[in-house]
């Protein structure tokens, strides 16, 4: 799991519900990580698209929550049928890794083309790496190395390492 993304959630919601705060039309307060994730679980439940993205990470990550990654599969599927980028690409990661779901190289490779399209930076990554390697796609190394750099240039540290390590001379 993109270590960014988790932060974000755990920084998100500990802003979000550390002091009582109001997501959407929901009333939320709290203090206890078990608690936050109950809250999101219901706004996720009820259909907010935001709060099934975090509740995704919440479960895959045990924050508050006991382990699950059938439910944040479930979670990002959902939000993803809503055409959010950042579900998209956990969708996708889900699908490429088999949590919760069989592994299926194709259904990730799309859910990222459609991510990476709206320019999210880790769908880039990822479906440059899935092109590279031809996991889903039509192996294609000049596509895989344009996703990658487009990504890079962006600011995504893995995919600026993983280009730096292809370029380095050989020894």
């Amino acid at each position: 799991m993109d270590k960014k993304l988790i932060i974000g959630a755990i920084a998100l919601a500990v802003l979000s519900f550390g002091g009582g705060a109001y997501y959407g039309r929901y009333h939320l307060y709290s203090h206890s990580l078990s608690q936050i994730a109950t809250a999101y679980g219901r706004a996720a439940d009820r259909g907010n698209s935001g709060a099934q993205i975090i509740a995704g990470v919440i479960c895959a990550e045990e924050l508050g929550c006991p382990y699950s990654p059938d439910r944040a599969h479930a979670y990002w599927q959902q939000a993803a049928e809503q055409d959010q980028p950042a579900a998209l690409y956990l969708a996708g990661y889900s699908f490429e890794k088999g949590l919760g779901t069989e592994r299926d190289y194709i259904k990730a490779s799309q859910l990222y083309e459609r991510a990476a399209s709206s320019g999210h930076l880790q769908a880039q990554r990822q479906l440059g790496y899935m092109y590279f390697y031809g996991k889903g796609v039509a192996e294609d190394r000049a596509k895989g190395k344009q996703l990658l750099k487009k990504a890079a240039d962006s600011g995504d540290g893995q995919a600026k390492a993983f280009l730096h390590e292809l370029y380095l001379p050989k020894k």
